[in-house]
């Protein structure tokens, strides 16, 4: 269950997973969150699926999923073999919809090919910035940022071919 918080819930969260890692030495375990959740008392409690056949149904979903994206497709070139997932979300589908295209179905389609680029991109762009958040704590930042700008200005010139029907041009992304 995806929780969003409010900012009350999100401290009394924080202060609960504070006091669960305090008693174990520092160190936060799923198994540890898990066995305080099952309180109902706990402020925990309410953020999990305690029906046993919904959470397994949801369960069995993270496992599909984990087998859809465990399936490689692998391309060849004259002088490169490149393996990536078989798989890839569908950019058609909504937000709130799951859906899978294959890498063979979208090598055919350069529409769909960049907006899965798009996506993919959009992925990386938001892994990065939650790593700046981390840099920014360890004083590492400028590394995280010049990534991140070049991610993020790889995703906005696919997205503007696509609104010009041109390719996109090689350009490097900068080396931290």
């Amino acid at each position: 269950m995806k929780a969003t918080l409010t900012p009350e819930e999100k401290s009394a969260v924080r202060e609960r997973l504070e006091r669960i890692a305090a008693r174990n030495a520092g160190r936060l375990t799923p198994d540890d969150v898990v066995a305080d959740a099952k309180r109902k008392d706990s402020p925990l409690h309410r953020y999990f699926e305690w029906d046993v056949r919904k959470a397994a149904a949801r369960h069995w979903i993270d496992q599909a999923r984990d087998l859809i994206v465990s399936v490689h497709y692998v391309y060849r070139t004259e002088t490169t073999q490149v393996r990536a997932v078989a798989y890839v979300r569908d950019p058609r589908c909504s937000p709130v919809e799951q859906g899978y295209v294959s890498v063979e179905t979208v090598r055919t389609d350069a529409d769909l090919a960049r907006d899965v680029l798009i996506e993919e991109f959009g992925r990386v762009a938001s892994m990065l910035r939650r790593a700046r958040e981390l840099a920014t704590a360890l004083n590492e930042r400028e590394a995280v940022d010049k990534l991140l700008e070049g991610v993020v200005g790889l995703r906005d010139r696919v997205a503007e071919s696509a609104c010009t029907g041109e390719a996109v041009a090689p350009h490097s992304v900068p080396q931290g």
